[in-house]
Parts: C-alpha cells; structure tokens; sequence
C-alpha cells in the first residue's frame, strides 16, 4: 500500500466539551488516511498506532476512536487498547467539524409511538445513521440514548427505510427484536405504501407518470442505467402543483432502491430542487420530504396511517395536498 501523507493541521479534533445542537456550519469535506500495520512489530496498541502514524496526541486518537472515526479491517472499533495483528488495515476519516457531540433526539418530533414502534419526522441534515466518520450524531444513535434515558429495561431499535443526509420526513423504528421481523416482511412484500412530497425544476407536461428505469452503481454513484443492466425501480409521480419555475410533485415509489426518487425524477429532466448530484442547481435544501407512511401495524394488525406534516418553510398551499388513499398507487389517480 502507498505510503499516505500525514493530516493538515486544519483537521485536528475541536474539545469534546465544544458542543451544541446543529452541525457546525463551513465544515468542510472529510478526510481520509489508510494504513497497514507494520509487519515487524507486534503487541501495537490502536490508540498508540493512530497517534504514532497521523501524529496525534493520546488523548486526540482515543477521542477518534471513541467518537466512531476510526476502523480495522473495515469494521468500527471503538476499542482504544484493541491489539492489532501483524499487516491489518487501519483507516482513519477525519470529522469535518470536529469530535463534537451536538444531535439529540427532539421528543416534539416523535409522530407515534407505542411499545412496539416509534415514528420520528426526521430533520435535513441529520444522517438516518453512523457515517463513517460520527457514531454519535446520527438519528439511530440518538433514539438509542434517547430510550436509554427513560430508564428502558432493554434498548433496542432497528430501522428499515433509510433516508438521504438532506431528506426529512417520517422513519420507522421497531422497538423490538420480534416486530422488527414481522415489520421486515411488510417492506420486503410491499405491504406498504410510502408516499413523498417533492419540489422539482421546472414543469412537467404530463400530470401523472410512473418511471421504471433500472438502477444501478457507476463510478461509485447511483444512476439510471439500461435495460438489463441494474435493479428494477419503478416510481409513480403525480404533478400537485406548479409555482413559476418549479413544481411540487407526489411520489410513491413502488421499490426501495438507493437514491430512486431523485434519480427518476432527474431522468423525466426535472431534477429534485437542490438536488446538485443529479444535476439540479444550488439550492437551501434537498427538496425532498418523506411525507406518508400507511402499514397494518406488526403486532395489532390494525391500519396505522403517519403523516410528517410538510416543512412549513416549504410554503404549499394546503389545498393541493391529496387525501389518504387506500390500495396500490397508481399515475392515473
């Protein structure tokens, strides 16, 4: 492996006791350092080997490793005095905002919840989990600690949709380890129906669509590939509304492909707002919203409908917004 070279002093960690409960702004992109562990050595202690390769303190090496930066063979270790083994892989990504600790779950936020499921309107910005850099500020991370402060006997949370970094709106959790079983065969069989809410640019001419190209990975990003060549995808887009120079959109995707909305929306030419990587211009936000989520609950089998109301900034006109429908969506409706 090629030799790497050391972490600019820009990068060095921010006090743990900096903390607050938005991410810092004008941080920068992470930064990544890879390694292998010296052959000729044995006994290294990971603490030791980060703060002897990237040329930090202790106490700034076991902040890293504490805070979910810091991984051995590609998995997280959060083991400062872990013993390495002769030729593993060390790699290090660097937090762009420092080791800070600032998301807390926002009880105010919680949709639903009962002893078996808890529903949370997800805020932009805030990873649905881990990064590969942050443990800790992720929504999955502060739902454990969240249930950790009521007191609860066993902490336990799973999650099955997951939401892009810029995406709001509604996520479901299971609080138990046998709902979440009963709760994987809903989404695996599509017994479900997940509906968002979206601005794009520009204005559809058609009021109703449904788009089913294939996805699949190209240098690392997701795209809209032919026929054969990816994963089924299918979507169904309804046009709500048209403002100027960009449209509100409804979308029900039918599959959970990674990135499927954005990028089925930049395939008809009008890309989510704000959505730079697939194309769209600059914008305050990601324009997207997961809005509706309608299952037979796991465990009582009765109907569960859950709404995460639309971002007030987001200025719709209430009228526009369709009413709960029940079967399978269709363009048509």
């Amino acid at each position: 492996m090629r030799p790497v070279p050391r972490p600019p002093v820009r990068n060095r960690m921010v006090p743990m006791s900096e903390s607050g409960r938005a991410a810092p702004s004008g941080a920068g992109p992470p930064s990544s350092f890879t390694w292998r562990v010296d052959g000729g050595k044995t006994g290294l202690i990971l603490r030791e080997e980060v703060s002897r390769f990237l040329k930090l303190s202790l106490e700034e090496s076991e902040a890293l490793i504490d805070f979910g930066s810091v991984y051995v063979r590609g998995r997280m270790e959060r083991n400062p005095g872990r013993i390495l083994e002769e030729a593993e892989t060390v790699s290090v990504t660097f937090p762009p905002y420092g080791v800070k600790r600032f998301y807390e779950l926002n009880p105010v936020r919680i949709l639903f919840r009962d002893r078996h499921l808890l529903a949370y309107d997800k805020e932009p910005g805030t990873p649905s989990q881990q990064t590969p850099y942050d443990a800790y500020n992720n929504i999955f991370a502060a739902l454990l600690r969240f249930l950790r402060r009521e007191g609860s006997r066993k902490t336990y949370a799973a999650l099955h949709h997951r939401l892009d970094l810029e995406t709001s709106g509604l996520m479901l959790f299971a609080l138990e380890a046998g709902v979440n079983a009963r709760l994987g065969r809903i989404f695996e069989r599509k017994n479900c129906r997940k509906e968002y809410l979206a601005w794009i640019e520009g204005c559809p001419d058609l009021r109703s669509w449904t788009c089913d190209a294939e996805i699949g990975k190209i240098g690392g990003k997701y795209r809209a590939v032919g026929k054969g060549k990816g994963k089924s995808a299918e979507t169904v887009f309804r046009l709500l509304h048209r403002d100027g120079d960009r449209s509100l959109v409804w979308a029900c995707p039918l599959t959970g492909r990674t990135h499927q909305i954005r990028i089925h929306l930049a395939e008809t030419g009008h890309p989510v707002s704000g959505d730079r990587m697939y194309g769209a211009k600059r914008a305050e936000r990601l324009y997207l919203h997961a809005w509706r989520l309608s299952l037979d609950h796991p465990v009582t089998g009765k109907p569960l409908r859950l709404e995460a109301a639309v971002p007030p900034e987001w200025n719709v006109p209430p009228e526009v917004l369709p009413e709960w429908e029940d079967g399978p969506a269709t363009a048509s409706k």
